[in-house]
């Protein structure tokens, strides 16, 4: 996806300390060249010149008699703003340091490297700033093939290089743009974000922590299930019977009204029958 200008206020949130215009030239003797003026007339490499430009690291590289200067394309610059947490404008300036080399370096010279596997060291900015350990302040350049190249830290340990993809520009034997296929990343610089191998579960939810008031001893009318409402025919609720509730004792008054009821029909039919 090629950036465009909401990258470009990515960019500028990533740099907010930083001056918002262009370094001018070193004053004192005029400066041979101006890198990002040269880079401006490359809409590819717009974005690394707007690091160049709000890091301050072009300031430095203008203020040098002979450089290199190792530029990724926008779409490099994008993978690593989105990718990577926001990073320290600290960590970008000593990035995009180790991106210069003190030495012109242009495709003539690349072509005359032996290609006997052994690389070239060559010292970077980012050496000159007393903060590069472990020789992170160097690059390794190994040539290959007819005039490709490998641009590799020289820190020990150092897994993330960078080829050599063509010779923008040079201004012999001040300057030279070579345009390589993403960063070099020194460790201990930066962190190169790393994927996850297998897509984390959400995190259980806390469960708020509320206080109960405490229950009434328990009764035994407490213990006995609720009546439950059942519907009739006659589409009113009804109670259902409480299976648990205890039989009411027989009522005496009730047994003999039902004997002298049983007498009394007996009596009737025995004047019908004529025996009495």
């Amino acid at each position: 996806m090629a950036p465009t200008t909401s990258l470009l206020a990515l960019v500028f949130l990533f740099l907010l300390p930083a001056a918002a215009v262009a370094a001018p030239p070193a004053t004192g003797d005029a400066a041979a060249f101006n890198v990002t003026e040269i880079l401006s007339r490359y809409p590819e490499f717009k974005l690394f010149n707007l690091l160049l430009s709000k890091t301050r690291v072009a300031r430095e590289v203008n203020r040098r008699s002979a450089v290199t200067v190792l530029v990724p394309d926008n779409s490099a610059v994008d993978w690593l703003l989105r990718r990577s947490a926001r990073l320290p404008r600290a960590a970008l300036v000593e990035l995009v340091s180790v991106h210069v080399a003190l030495d012109y370096i242009d495709a003539a010279k690349l072509a005359a490297m032996p290609r006997s596997g052994q690389p070239a060291v060559v010292t970077t900015l980012f050496q000159t700033t007393g903060a590069a350990l472990n020789r992170t302040g160097f690059l390794n350049v190994t040539a290959v093939g007819r005039a490709g190249a490998v641009f590799v830290s020289a820190a020990p340990g150092s897994l993330v290089s960078a080829t050599l993809r063509r010779a923008v520009t040079a201004r012999p034997y001040n300057i030279s743009v070579l345009q390589i296929s993403n960063f070099v990343v020194p460790p201990g610089v930066i962190t190169r974000p790393r994927l996850p191998l297998s897509s984390p579960s959400p995190p259980a939810p806390r469960m708020r922590q509320m206080a109960i008031a405490p229950s009434p001893a328990p009764t035994l009318a407490s213990l006995r299930p609720s009546p439950t409402t059942l519907p009739t025919s006659e589409g009113v609720a009804a109670e259902a019977p409480d299976t648990t509730a205890e039989a009411p004792a027989p009522s005496h008054g009730h047994v003999a009204e039902v004997t002298n009821w049983w007498i009394g029909a007996a009596v009737g039919v025995a004047c019908t029958l004529g025996y009495l």
